[in-house]
């Protein structure tokens, strides 16, 4: 998505977003799940770059996992209640359920916004912090020696994706960073007052090779990159 198409559909309810995505992808390839709750991978169109959203995440959370989705009709795992989306898409769903959550919505789930900071946000930062960084480093690297090269070169691909999927639904909205300034702006001016909400939740990195590095040098890669857009919102 980007920020022209954006900007013609941001007034949309939740679910006429999902019948616009609807419209634009197609329902889902199939039911997400078989009828023994066990996910059905001929669902997935992430070599397209996209996610299978369930059109009931307003009323219920983690509805891909079996354990959850076992708790709830089977009816939401349907064709016809599949939404496809990219990366951004999924981030502006997510913010229109948190906005106006299902009155129907299952009793003491907090629905929406699990899916925005525990892995929307994560992902999308390490994304773009990405990009950001490996720009950087292609204009710095005659600077460093060998070994220096070398050490910056692996960070920062400890930030890009390893698994082809990851790679093909990120590829998709590479372009489009202002698209996600946008949204965390729209999530921060609705939800800031909410008890999980906290300015550092902008800061948050999944940062895969994370292991290689230890947690002084994940401080220094979200103080040097990813901190970049808690300024932008005015929350450096």
């Amino acid at each position: 998505m980007n920020i022209q198409e954006y900007e013609q559909v941001n007034g949309l309810t939740y679910l006429e977003y999902c019948d616009y995505l609807q419209k634009k992808y197609g329902i889902g390839l199939c039911d997400y799940m078989t009828k023994s709750w066990n996910s059905n991978q001929k669902c997935s169109r992430t070599q397209d770059g996209l996610f299978a959203h369930h059109k009931f995440e307003d009323h219920a959370i983690r509805l891909s996992d079996k354990e959850y989705a076992m708790k709830n009709p089977f009816e939401w795992q349907l064709a016809e209640n599949i939404v496809y989306c990219d990366y951004l898409e999924h981030l502006f769903l997510h913010i229109l359920i948190c906005e106006n959550p299902s009155v129907d919505k299952n009793e003491n789930e907090e629905v929406g916004i699990g899916g925005i900071l525990q892995y929307l946000i994560p992902e999308l930062n390490d994304l773009y912090s990405a990009i950001d960084a490996r720009k950087w480093f292609e204009e710095t690297k005659n600077k460093y020696d060998e070994k220096e090269t070398a050490f910056w070169d692996e960070v920062i691909r400890g930030l890009e994706p390893r698994l082809k999927w990851k790679r093909n639904c990120k590829q998709l909205v590479a372009n489009d960073k202002e698209v996600y300034f946008t949204l965390l702006k729209r999530f921060r001016n609705s939800y800031e007052k909410h008890h999980k909400y906290n300015r550092n939740s902008f800061c948050k990195s999944k940062f895969e090779r994370r292991c290689l590095f230890g947690d002084k040098m994940d401080r220094v890669w979200r103080m040097g990159f990813i901190k970049r857009y808690t300024a932008k919102l005015g929350k450096s």
